[in-house]
């Protein structure tokens, strides 16, 4: 009998200890207080997660104060903390958990000058940051120089400017490598392998993996590099890379069995401005080829609710995929997708015959025609 208590009273202390440790979790919080000057009063700032691109929360500015205060999922995560002052975009880079942070500067030291504290991860991205700075400063200045030129004066003297940006770049990237290489503990290493991954040999990646901490290979950010080395990244002349996952019928649906003869994959996001741009331009596609081409779009939305309402929004009629997993889907990684509105185009054999990133007006219809042209 005193067994069974026992062992009773031992599963309640266990049941006990995981159901506080639960309600921790979902008591964790941020906050982040900013003492800025420059800004006037009702300034709004805000906070745009970069992982879906989605502003998540603003606050104004009083008295050079402001404060924001909420629960990250996922953390750490890549925010920008951004406002707007005279038709000017100010902003700076967080990489941040449920801590209590910190920001405090001028208007002037934004992006790079800005002194961030209360986070492990952000002081491990405020030290990578800082071998790079001053490229970045002149690399800043550079840009807003050619900006700032005439149409005639580009042609006659922006490819130096470039050319010089070019060189500012090529020297950042030998830094952030060598930040890579050095530092395997942190989640600041593991990002910028993920962005730097294709500047690398896979032996080189596979070394440099193998060295993070277990902590660190769970994370979302060490899954891009891990499937990465595990699988093939499929480019133009492979077979498409099969799928699944949730229409907006709520069926369960695989890429193989939803394509056409031809098909148009649309990787996309609900809040990815050139992919909004896109859309009427897919909707007449949907009606002029839907004899010889389907569009079949997956989004990188991690919300069902937002990805639905997108789709509303965007007149879409074509099966729209949804994983729930964002821009850290196993799909988008085993697809190379490094930015959106990315499309794919795929011939009756199963073949890429076309990949392009970005989005202009009439862009898409373009590379389909010169495409389709040669079937």
């Amino acid at each position: 009998m005193k067994i069974i208590f026992n062992s009773i009273l031992t599963v309640c202390i266990v049941l006990f200890i995981t159901s506080c440790s639960e309600k921790e979790k979902k008591e964790e919080k941020f906050t982040i207080t900013g003492e800025v000057t420059g800004f006037p009063d009702g300034t709004k700032f805000y906070l745009r997660n970069l992982a879906t691109d989605a502003v998540f929360d603003s606050t104004t500015v009083e008295n050079n104060n402001f404060k924001f205060e909420g629960h990250l999922y996922s953390p750490p995560e890549q925010i920008w903390l951004n406002a707007s002052v005279d038709k000017k975009f100010i902003y700076t880079n967080l990489l941040i958990g449920n801590d209590n942070i910190t920001v405090k500067g001028d208007i002037s030291d934004f992006p790079w000058n800005v002194i961030i504290k209360g986070s492990k991860t952000q002081e491990d991205f405020n030290f990578s940051q800082s071998l790079t700075k001053e490229n970045n400063i002149k690399r800043d200045s550079l840009v807003q120089a050619f900006m700032k030129l005439s149409q005639e004066k580009r042609q006659e003297i922006g490819s130096e400017i470039w050319k010089d940006i070019r060189k500012l770049d090529s020297i950042t990237q030998s830094s952030r490598i060598n930040y890579i290489k050095s530092h395997p503990n942190t989640y600041t290493s593991v990002i910028e392998l993920g962005y730097l991954k294709n500047q690398l040999p896979k032996d080189t990646i596979q070394k440099i993996y193998e060295n993070y901490t277990p902590e660190i290979k769970e994370s979302k950010y060490a899954k891009v590099v891990e499937i990465y080395l595990r699988e093939n990244i499929t480019k133009i002349g492979d077979k498409f890379h099969d799928f699944e996952g949730m229409n907006q019928k709520g069926e369960k649906v695989k890429f193989s069995k939803v394509r056409g003869e031809y098909t148009l994959l649309d990787f996309t996001a609900a809040y990815c401005g050139p992919c909004i741009q896109a859309a009427d331009e897919l909707v007449e596609i949907n009606k002029e080829y839907s004899d010889s081409l389907k569009i079949v779009s997956f989004t990188q939305d991690p919300k069902k609710d937002v990805w639905l309402k997108s789709l509303e929004r965007d007149k879409v009629t074509w099966n729209s995929i949804w994983d729930g997993k964002g821009r850290y889907s196993e799909t988008s990684i085993k697809y190379g997708i490094q930015g959106i509105p990315t499309f794919i185009l795929i011939n009756p054999e199963g073949i890429i015959i076309d990949k392009w990133s970005g989005y202009g007006k009439g862009s898409i219809l373009r590379h389909l025609k010169k495409k389709l042209s040669q079937k």
